[in-house]
């Protein structure tokens, strides 16, 4: 990675930095997910490299390819798969009928 730091200005990088930011790619996410925040920082930061130096093109790419960070996307899936094995709970079916 040090190698991709010297490529890059601290004025650059502070940009990168806003746009997952501001993506909710934060710290909480770091801690929560680091996959996921690897995952992002690394796409924005290649994209940078290959000429992307736009801060909203860069953040329409992030959401276009990955979404904004949160919580609600790994609770949902979860909660789907368990639905879809389960079957919905009864108080749940009671109220559609």
């Amino acid at each position: 990675m040090s190698s991709i730091e010297n490529n890059i200005s601290s004025v650059d990088f502070e940009m990168i930095r806003s746009v997952l930011d501001d993506a909710g790619y934060d710290a909480s996410v770091l801690v929560e997910d680091q996959c996921l925040f690897d995952t992002a920082a690394l796409l924005v930061t290649k994209l940078f490299l290959s000429g992307v130096d736009s801060r909203s093109a860069l953040a329409a790419k992030l959401e276009c390819q990955l979404g904004r960070a949160g919580t609600h996307r790994h609770r949902l899936s979860l909660s789907l798969s368990r639905y879809a094995i389960q079957g919905f709970p009864l108080e749940s079916q009671a109220n559609k009928s």
